[in-house]
């Protein structure tokens, strides 16, 4: 290699370490964050219609009190090759929201190499074809309506083909589930339409566009394409997904942590150094104010259909006893304090802390016969039952599925006489599991994860 072919080299080695560091820069990814939800809030006015984050990377591009509504669609459910209908991600709550608002825009961003998300290109897109299919068929007259729409730019005519090759067996899925179909006939009465809207599209809407013939999807990426992920600005390098994976530069920021302290975590002339100061001093203020600010009002929980149980999390460290006053069981897997129960109360309490993630998945697996006898020598059909986790969408679900499935009636969700000596567990499956998951579903927005109804799968079927 001669001198020329080395500096070349180094230069090169040079440029790929300079554009490394200035992804990694927090002060660079806020002020990305920053200048994408401006152009969110542009769709958003230009459509008329309100903002829906697609969980997690959507919430950060757009100020609280604009998100109206999450969703949770992955980008692999649309990766090449892995094209699939989510039954433990229906989203079904978004028809109603769509019905009552006649349309949505649902937020989301990538990270360079791709100008729009998969969960945006495809994932959404298959999910309009087949709630459409569902409720309209497809027959020769409508199949222009009702049909897979995907956007050319994103998505190759080969790639599509495939796709739509699929939907039918996706329908199959879905008719699984047990879930009310004619209860969503009622509720659509035109189709479901995805539109794409990214920063480099042009002009958006000068007057509110209206769409007599179906429900706008409008899929808005926030984050700019840019040539290797970033590109220099006045006094700043913009960031391609600035949001993804926000624990490698900024483990203790949240998106309403930076939104509500936007005028100092804004300020372009702070250095990464004094960012990061600035968000360990509102991250540890923000947790100390936790403690108070929820008196009697220290849950976040949903009613599950027509039982006694109830899940949710908790939004403090402490919870007060008026909180939990009203319930009679409770299963708590949070690191929140819950009170003993007061002098003469019949209510029982488990308390078991799981660790995050996939390790707490694996530790519910062999808690979960000990919660079931809990669960069974406590339990009557008086009692009110409350399911606690961390999150309200992960451990807790996990444990309110394995219930439902062996302790209460499919039909009408009543507790099950299972003290009569006769009593016969209920058979499981795959499909049975499924059908109880979206019953759940249909009261609380959640996404629990694969490990955690793995570890309730294995737990039921053994």
């Amino acid at each position: 290699m001669n001198e020329k072919e080395i500096l070349k080299e180094l230069n090169f080695y040079k440029q790929a370490k300079s554009i490394s560091k200035d992804s990694r820069s927090v002060r660079n990814r806020i002020q990305s964050i920053i200048e994408d939800s401006s152009f969110v809030k542009d769709v958003s006015e230009a459509y008329g219609i309100p903002l829906v984050a697609n969980e997690r990377c959507g919430r950060w591009y757009i100020i609280p009190g604009d998100i109206k509504e999450s969703v949770y669609f992955k980008s692999t459910d649309g990766h090449v090759n892995q094209w699939g209908f989510s039954t433990r991600r229906l989203n079904l709550h978004l028809i109603d929201f769509i019905v009552q608002n006649n349309g949505c825009i649902v937020v989301d961003s990538t990270r360079r190499g791709k100008r729009i998300p998969d969960a945006l290109s495809k994932t959404i897109p298959i999910w309009c074809a087949v709630l459409n299919q569902a409720v309209f068929g497809i027959q020769d007259d409508n199949e222009a309506n009702v049909g897979l729409f995907t956007s050319p730019s994103a998505v190759s005519k080969s790639e599509h083909d495939q796709i739509e090759q699929k939907i039918p067996s996706f329908l199959e899925s879905f008719a699984k589930t047990g879930f009310d179909i004619d209860l969503l006939k009622k509720k659509l009465n035109k189709p479901l339409k995805p539109l794409w809207v990214t920063s480099s599209d042009g002009i958006l809407p000068l007057e509110k566009p209206e769409f007599p013939d179906f429900y706008p999807v409008v899929l808005c990426t926030a984050s700019k394409m840019v040539q290797d992920g970033t590109e220099k600005r006045y006094g700043y390098t913009y960031v391609q997904g600035a949001a993804d994976d926000h624990e490698e530069w900024a483990d203790k920021l949240n998106p309403s942590l930076l939104w509500d302290n936007v005028s100092i975590l804004g300020n372009k002339d702070l250095t990464d150094a004094e960012l990061l100061d600035i968000i360990d001093e509102l991250s540890n203020s923000k947790k100390l104010q936790s403690g108070v600010d929820h008196v009697g009002n220290a849950l976040d929980t949903s009613k599950i259909g027509n039982t006694n149980m109830w899940v949710g999390k908790p939004l403090c460290e402490c919870i007060d006893t008026e909180s939990v006053k009203s319930f009679d069981l409770i299963i708590n897997m949070s690191s929140s304090k819950i009170p003993d129960p007061a002098k003469g109360s019949n209510q029982a309490n488990y308390n078991q802390v799981l660790p995050a993630g996939k390790k707490g998945s694996k530790t519910l697996r062999t808690l979960l016969p000990d919660i079931e006898k809990f669960f069974s020598t406590s339990v009557s059909s008086k009692c009110q039952v409350l399911v606690l986790c961390e999150t309200g969408n992960d451990f807790s679900i996990g444990v309110v599925l394995a219930l439902l499935s062996l302790y209460y009636n499919e039909n009408n969700g009543s507790l099950l006489d299972f003290k009569a000596q006769n009593f016969m567990k209920p058979n499981q499956s795959k499909d049975s599991i499924r059908r109880r998951l979206v019953y759940i579903i249909n009261s609380r927005k959640c996404n629990p994860s694969r490990a955690t109804l793995n570890s309730v799968n294995s737990f039921l079927m053994g």
